[in-house]
């Protein structure tokens, strides 16, 4: 039986003068066999707090043969929103949301009501998934994860075999460090 594909998606850093669309940073998508073998990498770009990032990493997809996306939280290149049942009825994707870190939902309510004219569109989205993620033990600390088109239990196993060295699936830690290597190059270049 052929191992499983996963996608794992993950956005660069950049200064704090990019935010507010005035600049751009890198989307990573990988397609990793099994736990940890990459097959593929795919970098889109995206605008800091604009909302294109869910349509690249749709369109990334379809480069992609994953049976199941990895995303590291919904929030990506500053304050844009991964909706990720909208990703999994455009893709036919499972998809697996990790949160490594709590969320304070009061700041993040009161930063995009500050910032946003979209922000009740951009919070529902933060809300509606965070308050549904169930806390996951791991060897290292407890996760938050949430899943869509496919079971948890299913998403708890893909988990299980994808948590090699951290509680960070290997696929979301190999799309980090590219996506922040290449983050490095790009803010190297601008100096």
């Amino acid at each position: 039986m052929r191992a499983l594909l996963l996608e794992a998606y993950d956005d660069g850093f950049f200064p704090y003068y990019f935010k507010a669309r005035r600049g751009k940073t890198y989307v990573v998508g990988v397609e990793v066999e099994g736990p940890s073998l990459l097959r593929k990498v795919v970098v889109g770009v995206v605008k800091v707090d604009g909302r294109d990032t869910l349509g690249v990493i749709k369109d990334i997809s379809k480069s992609m043969s994953g049976q199941v996306i990895l995303l590291d939280g919904v929030i990506y290149a500053g304050f844009d929103v991964i909706d990720p049942h909208e990703l999994h009825s455009s893709t036919g994707k499972g998809v697996i949301v990790v949160q490594l870190y709590p969320l304070n939902l009061n700041s993040i309510q009161r930063a995009l009501q500050e910032h946003f004219e979209d922000w009740s569109e951009r919070f529902s989205v933060i809300r509606d998934v965070y308050s549904k993620m169930v806390r996951v033990e791991t060897p290292w600390r407890i996760l938050e994860v949430y899943s869509t088109g496919l079971s948890f239990s299913e998403a708890l196993s893909i988990l299980k075999e994808s948590c090699i060295y951290s509680p960070v699936p290997e696929p979301l830690r190999i799309a980090d460090k590219i996506a922040s290597a290449l983050s490095k190059i790009h803010m190297n270049k601008l100096h």
